[in-house]
């Protein structure tokens, strides 16, 4: 019933809608047309007393000229002499022609001779029809148009009769006479001839004064013909020579409705008729009043009368009756049928995502879960074997990291999609992101053998502001899907680029990832930034993974104004390009600048050797590069020859033709201990560091090399400053501190102070956030250094008890550092940990290393508790 009524009212709303504007259109076109024709009527009837007023002013001059003539009796001479004077308008010429011979003299010459004012009418016939006019007064006597003898154009002339004395002796061979020397001397033989008076008009001048004052009649056009209907001024569109042949020419006309036709012409009236492209026109026929038998035709095409300027009412009306149908249609009849089809379709699109999410989640959490305990179980029943259980310890946090991947990227993506997630910008380095992707890289380089290389350029600013988590997230997402899905022995290459921005104060870092993978097809490049989307290969599905990484990767790089871009040959390996503009850090970097040495760099990389010799360079060195163990050798040799030496030598760990620990032992063989070695690599040293300790290695130098890197080692080794290696593997400047530990969870609580206690720091438990206010209230400059602080508690959770201590009394209580120590680790959690006063943030699961790291801050920092702006955030 609802459906019939829906198709009722459409069809009601249509037919209106088609009646209305039918009827109206009808109705205005008649209307328009009427007003039209009328107008143009009521126009063309003005055009007649133009047309009469010129003709009779035109007629009224060249009768003056006529009198001035006759009443002095010139001659031919004489008169022709007084015209040149008279008659000076550029286009419009005089003629004065005798009746007997039809010849006579023009006031300017011919067009193609300068020296001939002669002319003759004995082969134009335009004085017939004057005759009975010539002499008369009050009349306009105009011939037909007819082509100038003098200059080939086509003209009118208006005419007037004049008698001209005529002597024996004259000679009007020359007549350019000037007036003042008209001789007044009679000839007693003088005697009388008649002429004729022609002031001569291009009809293209004439053309000119008849135009329709408005732009609607822009295509109307003008004839006057005389009683046979020949044309005194012919229009552009009117053909033929006669105005009845032109007729009759396009026209189907019988003799009786010609002759009738050829009456009424000379009447005021209106007719319509077919022109010579086959379009009906109208034409308007009035007669001129100033002479007998000539009337004033004016044409213009039927289209022009019958066109309908825009409607406005019309328009408004149909378009809000074809709106009203269309958001009908589109709110009803589509929501009922199409949105219920697009939303079937869409449930069990998503039901089926869903399943295969969560069967490929059951899978993949199962995976490390199962390793975790298994492994646990093994430790368990041999405890006695330290070695064994160390062995499985390290397994099980490798799972246990992976397990964190997981349950981080379904997070990730669950904020992203309902819109939740955003940007927390802090002040960092990019060498520690640089080091923290070499670092997570290392396991399944050496698991796989991948050639991996990372190479920096033009790295000018090392501290940046931006959301330095989410950018972390960016690259090691990337990364990482480039050695998962890179087979044994194949090759991942980094190159992490500086650029200028078109952005003020910031820069334009490129991060590109190439690798010699299984690579992608098209097919699944279309939709590989999809959520849960993973491609179906045989040789990918024992490969652990979400489908998240990219969705949630392109999500951020969205979020943060970047572009990200894939080249990928199935086969062959695929490459992603990451472009983000990044704000520069206001924080100020130290001036690094080392002495004029000469260094040598030793690598097989070309990219590196040129990105090496320009940090170098601008570090204040003089920096040397060999391709090859054997080229370094023999500049060594030339140098050692030349009584001189290098002062440092960088080398690649892994080059083709040598290692870099052999190497190390033939240069020492040659220059012995006076040479500072340093061994870089983007591969974990570790397994090798005691074996190129022993071959005279200096020191160690990650990839990628950047400034304040080589800096930092090459002044260690050559003691320019105080070993900050060895400082941080003596934790002796920190073990002394004391930390007020604020957690509600017993394991984790045992595992920091567990963790803790391994450095030989000090710690206490505040169950909560009141009781950490309360220990807090009272406490003493020396009582803590520190207060770790969990977010999610009873009774009071971190964020307020933070607030709280920032209210104390107590100075020292009121600056204490706070450290957020939470499970609450994404960008957003952290601003707010910053926004209630903390002073940093370490996310659980906890890494040692960082807690380090911020505690080194705090201590080397030396904060005057009365003074919390000391401590830098």
């Amino acid at each position: 019933m609802k459906k019939t009524l829906i198709i009722l009212a459409n069809f009601l709303i249509v037919l209106f809608t088609i009646f209305f504007v039918v009827l109206y259109a009808r109705k205005q076109s008649s209307s328009m047309e009427i007003y039209n024709t009328e107008n143009f009527m009521t126009m063309s009837i003005g055009m007649e007393q133009v047309t009469t007023n010129y003709l009779e002013g035109e007629q009224r001059l060249c009768d003056s000229w006529a009198a001035c003539i006759n009443s002095r009796k010139m001659n031919m001479n004489e008169a022709m002499s007084y015209l040149k004077v008279a008659q000076r308008i550029p286009n419009i010429s005089a003629h004065i022609i005798n009746l007997n011979t039809f010849k006579g003299y023009s006031n300017k010459p011919k067009i193609d001779n300068p020296d001939e004012y002669n002319v003759s009418y004995k082969e134009i016939d335009i004085f017939s029809s004057l005759n009975e006019l010539l002499g008369q007064q009050d009349q306009v006597r105009v011939t037909r148009s007819f082509t100038n003898p003098m200059n080939g154009i086509q003209s009118i002339a208006f005419c007037d009769l004049l008698e001209l004395r005529v002597d024996d002796s004259e000679n009007v061979s020359n007549i350019n006479t000037s007036a003042s020397e008209i001789s007044t001397s009679k000839s007693k033989s003088s005697r009388f001839e008649k002429a004729v008076l022609m002031r001569v008009i291009p009809v293209e001048t004439l053309s000119s004064k008849w135009v329709f004052p408005s732009e609607k009649y822009s295509d109307a056009q003008i004839s006057i013909i005389d009683k046979q209907g020949n044309y005194i001024i012919k229009g552009k569109s009117f053909k033929n020579s006669n105005f009845f042949e032109f007729y009759k020419s396009y026209n189907q006309i019988n003799n009786d409705d010609l002759e009738n036709l050829q009456n009424e012409i000379h009447e005021t009236g209106i007719l319509t008729m077919q022109n010579s492209k086959a379009e009906s026109c109208l034409i308007v026929h009035v007669p001129v009043n100033t002479s007998f038998d000539w009337t004033l035709i004016t044409y213009i095409p039927m289209k022009d009368i019958t066109r309908n300027d825009i409607d406005w009412p019309l328009v408004i009306v149909v378009s809000i009756c074809l709106i009203i149908l269309l958001f009908f249609d589109i709110l009803i009849i589509m929501r009922f049928n199409r949105k219920l089809a697009s939303a079937a379709e869409e449930a069990d699109y998503a039901n089926k995502a869903k399943t295969e999410f969560l069967s490929t989640m059951s899978h993949d959490i199962r995976t490390p879960m199962n390793a975790i305990i298994g492994l646990t179980t093994i430790a368990e029943n041999n405890v006695k074997d330290s070695q064994y259980v160390s062995d499985n310890l390290r397994k099980i946090k490798l799972a246990s990291n992976h397990l964190l991947t997981l349950i981080n990227d379904i997070l990730d993506i669950s904020k992203v999609e309902r819109g939740n997630i955003s940007l927390s910008p802090v002040t960092f380095s990019i060498v520690d992101s640089a080091e923290n992707l070499v670092n997570i890289s290392q396991p399944m380089v050496r698991q796989k053998n991948i050639d991996f290389r990372f190479r920096s350029k033009n790295i000018k600013h090392e501290f940046l502001f931006a959301d330095q988590l989410r950018i972390n997230q960016i690259f090691i997402n990337i990364l990482s899907n480039a050695l998962k899905y890179t087979p044994e022995n194949k090759h991942v290459y980094v190159d992490l680029t500086e650029y200028p921005s078109e952005m003020d104060g910031c820069i334009k870092l490129e991060y590109k990832v190439s690798d010699t993978g299984i690579g992608m097809p098209e097919s699944f490049m279309e939709i590989m930034y999809e959520p849960f989307i993973r491609q179906t290969d045989s040789r990918i599905n024992s490969i652990q993974g979400t489908g998240l990484g990219l969705a949630i990767t392109k999500k951020m790089v969205d979020i943060m104004g970047g572009q990200i871009d894939c080249q990928s040959i199935e086969g062959q390996g695929t490459t992603f390009t990451v472009t983000l503009d990044i704000e520069v850090s206001s924080k100020a970097e130290n001036e690094q600048k080392l002495p004029p040495i000469e260094v040598l760099v030793i690598d097989d990389d070309e990219v590196l050797l040129e990105t090496a010799c320009e940090t170098l360079t601008a570090l204040g060195t003089n920096p040397e590069i060999a391709e090859s163990g054997d080229t370094a050798l023999t500049k060594l040799l030339a140098k050692k020859q030349a009584g001189k030496s290098y002062n440092v030598i960088i080398l690649d760990w892994k080059m083709p033709d040598i290692n870099g620990v052999e190497l190390t032992k033939k240069i020492r063989e040659i220059a012995g201990n006076d040479i500072s070695i340093l061994l870089v690599s983007a591969y974990d040293w570790t397994q090798i560091e005691e074996d190129a300790k022993q071959a005279g290695v200096n020191g160690f130098i990650s990839k990628p090399l950047f400034r304040s890197s080589l800096f930092k080692k090459i002044s260690e080794v050559l003691g320019l400053e105080e070993n900050i290696t060895a400082q941080e593997e003596n934790n002796s400047d920190i073990a002394d501190m004391n930390i007020l530990v604020v957690e509600d969870m017993d394991v984790n609580w045992e595992v920091i102070s567990t963790l803790l206690d391994m450095y030989g720091i000090k710690s206490q438990r505040a169950e909560n956030g009141k009781v950490a206010v309360d220990m807090l209230k009272s406490i003493q400059p020396a009582d803590y250094d520190v207060v770790f602080m969990d977010i999610q508690m009873p009774v009071m959770n971190g964020l307020e008890a933070t607030r709280e201590i920032r209210k104390l009394d107590n100075p020292y209580a009121a600056g204490i550092p706070i450290i957020a120590m939470t499970a609450d680790a994404f960008s957003e959690n952290v601003a707010e940990c910053f926004a209630a006063g903390m002073n940093g943030h370490i996310a659980k699961p906890i890494d040692i290393h960082n807690v380090i790291k911020e505690l080194r801050k705090i201590r080397l920092a030396k904060p005057d508790f009365t003074k919390r702006d000391d401590y830098e955030k």
